[in-house]
């Protein structure tokens, strides 16, 4: 069957953008790009009401393998979060640091469970 739709109007994630951006970085590069990573994340998560979630991971078993899970509230939050100071540090400064970079669009099965799976963050 379909997935619950994620329009309903009492779902606070009905116009959410989510996405999973996969990176990979040149080794030579790893710790200068993680403390730009780092240091965006914790940015725009501390400073952007938009952002619902940007949480870099590494690999544990391939260290240059950089995931960052990506959730704004809206399109808007979205576009806002690219043009902001941090944001642009971070793009401007690590592109000769990246192999490859690939932003995936995703979909939630269930955009209901989203406010049961934040909440329960200590």
């Amino acid at each position: 069957g379909e997935p619950p739709s994620a329009a309903s109007a009492d779902n606070p994630v009905a116009n959410a953008i989510f996405r999973i951006a996969e990176i990979e970085v040149k080794p030579e590069y790893l710790d200068a790009y993680l403390a730009a990573a780092a240091d965006v994340g914790a940015t725009s998560a501390r400073e952007e009401p938009g952002v619902l979630c940007i949480f870099p991971m590494q690999d544990a078993e391939k260290p240059a393998s950089i995931r960052i899970i990506e959730i704004y509230r809206d399109e808007a939050a979205c576009k806002s979060h690219l043009a902001t100071p941090h944001f642009l540090r971070y793009k401007t400064g690590t592109p000769h640091m990246i192999e490859s970079l690939r932003l995936a669009p995703m979909r939630p099965l269930d955009p209901s469970l989203f406010p049961d799976v934040f909440r329960k963050t200590p």
